[in-house]
C-alpha cells in the first residue's frame, strides 16, 4: 500500500479499507509521490505471499523507475495474528501471518526478512531511482529477531540510495567497503561491536546523518569491546560530511559522551541526539566540563535520568553558549 511521503508511519501498517482505494489510485498515477509499503509475508486464500511476490506485483502495476521510496517490512502485530488465525480462512483478512500448520505465529520468523532482502537485491535493477529504503520489522514494541542479514549486497545493488534505515536485532552484518550516495543511515536494534567497526570502516563521503538505536536492557553496562568499537567509530575519517549523530536508548550514555568528547568527531557535529538513554547526573557532567559540546547547534537529551537540578544546569549552561537543548521528559522519580 502507498504511504504519503513526509507523513508519519502509522502504528500498524494495515490498509484502511475506507481510504485505501482512493490513495492507491492517486499513487498509481504518481508512483514517485509516495513511499510504497510491501509486507514481508501476507496470506490470501491461495496461500502465502512473500516479499518477492510483492515486489513483482509492484513493478507489474507501476513502472519501477518511478518508485523512489520503499518500506519493506513494517509492523508485526502478534495480537492481531492470533485473532486472525482463529477466523475461517474464507473470511476477508487484509493482513494475515500464520504458519501452514495453523500456528498463529510465523513459523519462519527467522528467514522471511533475509529472504526479503535477497529478493530486493535480485530485483534492484527494477528500481533504478530508489532513493529511500526502510528494511525491517517491528514485533509489537520490540525489534524483530531474525537470521543474519548481510547489508552489503543490497546496498551495492542500489548505488543511488540516499536514505537507508534498517530495523533488526543482533542480526545485521555491515561489511560494505563504500557507498557514495548515502546521506542518511539509521540502525534500530543492537549492533554487535564488529558491526559498529564495520560502519566506521565504510567509506561514506556523502553521509550527513547517522543514528543508532540500541534497544538495550537498562541493566547493561558498556563492555570493553563495545567501548573499543565506539572509539573506532568516533575517530573514523570515512564520513567527512557527518553533521548529525544519534546514539539513542543506550544505557551507558555517560561513557559514550566522554568518548565522544575525546574524539575529533565532536567538533564536526552540528546536532547530537542521546535521547531515551540512561543519562544520569554523573554522566551529564561531561556536558558541563567539556567545551566541545558548546559548539553544537542542537542537543537532544529527552527522556533522561538526570535530576531536575542537573537538567536545568545543563540546559542553562549550553543555552548560554547558543545550543538548543531539550531536557524534557525526565524519568527520574
Amino acid at each position: 500500500m502507498p504511504a504519503g511521503r513526509g507523513e508519519p508511519v502509522p502504528d500498524v501498517l494495515v490498509p484502511a479499507v475506507e481510504t485505501d482505494a482512493a490513495r492507491l489510485r492517486a499513487a498509481l498515477r504518481e508512483p514517485g509521490s509516495v513511499a510504497w509499503w510491501l509486507p514481508l509475508v501476507s496470506w490470501t486464500d491461495d496461500g502465502f505471499r512473500h516479499a518477492d511476490d510483492h515486489l513483482r506485483d509492484l513493478v507489474e502495476r507501476v513502472d519501477g523507475a518511478d518508485v523512489t521510496a520503499l518500506v519493506l517490512g513494517g509492523t508485526f502485530d502478534h495480537a492481531r495474528v492470533e485473532t486472525d488465525a482463529a477466523r475461517p480462512i474464507t473470511t476477508a483478512r487484509p493482513q494475515i501471518f500464520v504458519g501452514p500448520a495453523g500456528d498463529p505465529y510465523v513459523q519462519d520468523d527467522n528467514v522471511v526478512l533475509p529472504d526479503a532482502v535477497e529478493a530486493l537485491t535480485r530485483r534492484a535493477a527494477d528500481f533504478p531511482n530508489l532513493r529511500a529504503l526502510f528494511v525491517g520489522e517491528i514485533d509489537d514494541s520490540q525489534i524483530f529477531a531474525c537470521a543474519e542479514v548481510d547489508a552489503a549486497p543490497l546496498l551495492e545493488a542500489l548505488p543511488g540510495l540516499t536514505e537507508f534505515v534498517v530495523c533488526l536485532q543482533y542480526a545485521l552484518r555491515f561489511r560494505l567497503p563504500e557507498h557514495a550516495g548515502l546521506r542518511r543511515l539509521e540502525f534500530h536494534g543492537v549492533l554487535l561491536p564488529d558491526e559498529v567497526e564495520g560502519v566506521a570502516a565504510c567509506r561514506l563521503p556523502a553521509l550527513e546523518r547517522l543514528e543508532m538505536w540500541s534497544s538495550e536492557d537498562f541493566g547493561d553496562e558498556q563492555l570493553p569491546e563495545e567501548r573499543d568499537a565506539f572509539d573506532v567509530l568516533f575517530h573514523s575519517d570515512t564520513m567527512p560530511r557527518l553533521r548529525h549523530l544519534g546514539l539513542r536508548e543506550f544505557t551507558f550514555v555517560g561513557e559514550m559522551l566522554a568518548q565522544l568528547a575525546a574524539s575529533p568527531l565532536l567538533a564536526r557535529l552540528e546536532s547530537l541526539d542521546v535521547s531515551r538513554g540512561v543519562l544520569t547526573d554523573e554522566g551529564a557532567r561531561v556536558l558541563l566540563e567539556d567545551a566541545g559540546f558548546r559548539g553544537l547547534a542542537r542537543l537532544d537529551l529527552r527522556h533522561h535520568y538526570m535530576s531536575a537540578g542537573m537538567a536545568e544546569r545543563v540546559r542553562a549552561t549550553l543555552a548560554e553558549a547558543g545550543v538548543d537543548v531539550d531536557v524534557s521528559d525526565g524519568r527520574r522519580a
